[in-house]
């Protein structure tokens, strides 16, 4: 690419929001369990962008998949 960084906000559809709070909600129950501390939604976020990028692939049919 140019170099240019991406815009510093991302948009997430209000489905996408519930998908993330409901599985922080999963997450922090499980945490707590563990006595460990609750992550935030946003935090979440950001985790499973970084280790989900570079899984990231286009199939020969031009479908953005998320590959192991």
């Amino acid at each position: 690419m140019s170099g240019k960084k991406m815009p510093v906000t991302l948009r997430l559809s209000d489905t996408e929001q519930e998908a993330i709070r409901q599985k922080a909600i999963e997450i922090n129950r499980l945490l707590v369990k563990q006595g460990r501390q609750p992550v935030r939604d946003s935090e979440l976020a950001h985790k499973i962008l970084e280790l989900s990028v570079a899984c990231v692939a286009l199939t020969p049919e031009g479908e953005i998949v998320i590959e192991r």
